[in-house]
């Protein structure tokens, strides 16, 4: 339960933090150049995520901090940064649906019993983080289309929306093959499930 509140108490306080030291409009350019200093410290690029739970969660913290506080920044900017937060929060949720490592997922082998609960709530969270990465990928070919010259600034291409798509269909066919094969093969436990409101 504290580790559900310390996101967005953390992005609350940055919020204050931001909002208290800087009521200037952000160019591209310069917000850009911030975005790399966050990135840099958390070990991220504009096309890969930080590689733990807490460096997304870190780096997410101070985009939406760095956002927040800058209401006015360029729209090409805000649409580059809505883009960032929408992929570090498809990110975070696919992260939070491996947490159970190999029960996550019928791919190992699973038990009706003990593994129904677990591989159902991870494919709903990562069906969730697929939804958020289309949101992701619609942000960034507005971004591409709507501002070309700072999409080449980026090296970012219609080929990279094209990826992130394709990577966020296979989360999403992945999770629903796991949910289909429970709701299939676990009906007695899935039907407990229900009526203990579980899932």
């Amino acid at each position: 339960m504290l580790n559900r509140l310390i996101l967005p108490i953390t992005l609350f306080l940055l919020v204050i933090i931001y909002g208290c030291t800087n009521q200037r409009t952000v160019g591209f350019d310069e917000g850009v150049k911030k975005i790399n200093e966050f990135d840099k410290q958390f070990g991220a690029t504009m096309k890969t995520p930080p590689n733990s739970t807490e460096g997304v969660d870190g780096l997410l913290a101070q985009l939406v901090g760095f956002r927040a506080a800058n209401m006015d920044v360029d729209k090409s900017l805000a649409t580059f940064l809505d883009f960032r937060i929408k992929n570090l929060e498809a990110e975070r949720l696919h992260i939070e649906g491996w947490q159970w490592g190999k029960g996550s997922t019928t791919d190992y082998g699973f038990g009706c019993n003990k593994g129904s609960e677990r591989v159902i709530n991870s494919s709903r969270i990562r069906n969730a983080s697929a939804q958020k990465g289309y949101e992701a990928v619609e942000a960034l070919q507005s971004f591409i289309g709507n501002y070309p010259k700072e999409a080449e600034s980026l090296n970012l291409t219609q080929k990279d929306a094209l990826f992130l798509n394709a990577a966020y269909l296979q989360i999403e066919e992945k999770a629903n093959r796991d949910y289909r094969i429970i709701i299939s093969l676990c009906k007695e436990q899935v039907e407990s499930l229900r009526k203990e409101g579980v899932i």
